[in-house]
């Protein structure tokens, strides 16, 4: 159960062609992943949506006895992400929620964990644990080439984290939903050789995410994309990846 329950978390714990849909700053999708523990497989979806400017970003994976689901509410200036509302519920056999509240005209940022709220300072660079994936595919979309490194703060509970990310490479991959071109960043741990999280993003469909590999103490988990539609179009190998 502690290895599935780990596994649904993964995708919020790690992190999500340069064409806009009109109006939008970030393409919008509805995508499906999937990934296996102890030989059972659990699909996992994700969806982001917009309407007047305010995007809505979810997630949900249910296992056995176990249904987690996470929902970030956010605003795009310029090239960051503003959050607004941020929930996180665990339910089931286990129990866990999480909140943050951004409040810009007080200047605070109120954020829920382990049944105590924490206030601190507003900034409208500090990101919840599912936006900060929005925002790396944001920085992408924008970049001219992706950038060398990363950095993002992350609030959750009493702290605020300044997680930072490498370019390891850009390569083809194979996926379930075929053969993408690919970037891909490796989170920096401090204690890396415990520890690996590393993260694929499609460079011609949004850089959406379409893979990740965390392995701590020996286990490895990899979550993988199988299906998706990106601004209404069905995500499908890149022709360039079959030749």
């Amino acid at each position: 159960m502690r290895q599935i329950l780990s596994t649904l978390l993964l995708l919020s714990a790690l992190i999500s062609g340069q064409t806009t849909h009109a109006g939008t700053a970030l393409p919008l999708y509805d995508a499906e992943y999937r990934t296996k523990v102890s030989g059972i497989r659990i699909t996992l979806t994700r969806s982001l949506t917009e309407e007047q400017g305010h995007y809505h970003l979810q997630q949900s994976g249910k296992a056995f006895l176990v249904k987690l689901k996470e929902e970030s509410h956010f605003t795009v200036d310029g090239d960051q992400i503003i959050g607004d509302h941020f929930s996180y519920q665990l339910s089931g056999v286990t129990k866990r929620q999480r909140e943050v509240h951004y409040d810009s005209s007080a200047g605070i940022i109120r954020s829920l964990r382990k049944k105590t709220w924490t206030e601190h300072p507003w900034s409208a660079d500090v990101l919840d644990r599912l936006s900060q994936q929005e925002q790396m595919r944001l920085l992408l979309i924008r970049a001219e080439a992706p950038p060398e490194r990363m950095a993002l703060k992350v609030v959750d509970g009493p702290n605020i984290k300044l997680k930072r990310f490498e370019l390891v490479e850009q390569a083809t991959l194979d996926t379930l939903a075929g053969t993408l071109r690919t970037v891909q960043y490796r989170l920096i741990h401090d204690d890396p050789e415990e520890r690996s999280s590393d993260t694929w993003l499609a460079i011609d469909h949004s850089f959406l995410m379409v893979r990740t590999e965390h392995e701590e103490r020996g286990s490895k988990t990899v979550v993988e994309i199988s299906q998706a539609v990106i601004d209404g179009r069905p995500l499908s190998a890149d022709v360039a990846s079959k030749n």
